[in-house]
């Protein structure tokens, strides 16, 4: 009886021991949160998390870029803290009701190409040069169209967005969707090209100069410091728990960027970090071939603080609005971490 008792205690001891070690895995010490980015440049953003302790705490998952607003949203998000797109992001947890933005990540990526004979259009005084043209832009319904669309308003030059079989007009800028693959120095109809890094950088380098680098939609924004693209957030849950695992989140950035940019970090090093991230059969934006530190430059990977970057932040998104087909809300002050 004695034997049998002794044992019992000792299953129910073990029991609460694990019962317990489950109970506290996000509490304290042991926290463990969920991290969801899009792959391309925020999940670059978070690659010096890998192999570190940080990632003892901080699980990251890179999702396809128009899945990632699944992780963000319903009664349960499963996202404890995320990086999206400034627009997403205002649009779906603007309110600050279940999340906060704690900064912006990335700062704008995009990139215009010319074909061979075409003019530099390298500051804003150039854009003028643009009209009568037509440009293809990769994704002219989302942010990369749309940021180009208020530039141009910005700088009081009038665009035509042709659809339908529309024929360009010779005082406006004449804008067209295309996808990756038409993107090429043969393609008829087109004078420049609005496209993304790394595609950018991998056009130039396949199609030996054919195509070039011809314009920077950062610079042509405004100043050196780019837009606010991506965007971390955190679930408000996650601050009340352990505001100091929020701190260690915002401090990653910082490693990570100095990782990214430090010349001993390898390609292979930085692609391996993210493809351990990958959820499913996802193929990696980025590979040892097209991932160059000029590239890494090009993705405008910066993280600051959501109190400095407030008033860029809902000037964008006011500038956006205007130039959308929808409205993609203006953010409440209680979004903004403080």
């Amino acid at each position: 009886m004695k034997k049998f008792l002794a044992f019992f205690v000792a299953v129910i001891a073990a029991l609460t021991l694990a019962f317990g070690i489950a109970g506290c895995s996000r509490q304290g010490g042991g926290n463990h949160w969920k991290v969801y980015v899009p792959d391309g440049a925020p999940a670059l953003s978070v690659a010096g998390i890998h192999g570190t302790y940080r990632s003892e705490k901080f699980g990251v998952t890179a999702v396809k870029a128009d899945t990632i607003q699944g992780y963000v949203t319903g009664e349960n998000p499963k996202a404890d803290f995320a990086v999206l797109p400034v627009n997403a992001a205002v649009k779906l947890l603007g309110s600050g009701e279940k999340y906060t933005m704690l900064g912006t990540v990335t700062h704008g990526n995009l990139f215009l190409l010319k074909k061979q004979g075409g003019e530099d259009i390298s500051a804003v005084g150039d854009l003028d040069k643009l009209i009568g043209k037509t440009v293809g832009v990769i994704n002219l319904a989302n942010v990369p169209g749309l940021t180009f669309k208020l530039i141009l308003s910005d700088n009081d030059i009038g665009y035509n967005q042709l659809t339908d079989g529309a024929s360009p007009v010779s005082d406006k800028v004449n804008l067209r969707d295309v996808k990756d693959t038409q993107v090429l120095p043969n393609a008829g109809g087109y004078d420049y090209f609005v496209v993304s890094e790394p595609a950018a950088s991998t056009k130039v380098a396949a199609t030996g100069g054919n195509l070039s680098f011809a314009g920077n939609l950062q610079t042509l924004y405004g100043g050196t410091d780019g837009y606010p693209q991506a965007v971390a957030v955190v679930k408000n849950s996650v601050i009340q728990k352990s505001r100091q695992d929020v701190n260690e989140f915002i401090a990653s950035f910082t490693h990570t960027k100095a990782w990214l940019e430090n010349e001993e970090t390898s390609a292979n090093l930085i692609v391996n970090a993210v493809k351990s991230y990958l959820s499913g059969d996802l193929q990696p934006t980025f590979t040892e071939q097209n991932l160059t530190k000029q590239v890494i430059a090009n993705c405008g990977i910066n993280f600051v603080a959501a109190n400095v970057c407030k008033q860029e932040v809902l000037t964008f998104m006011q500038k956006l609005n205007a130039v959308s087909a929808q409205s993609w809300g203006t953010p409440a002050d209680a979004f903004f971490f403080e």
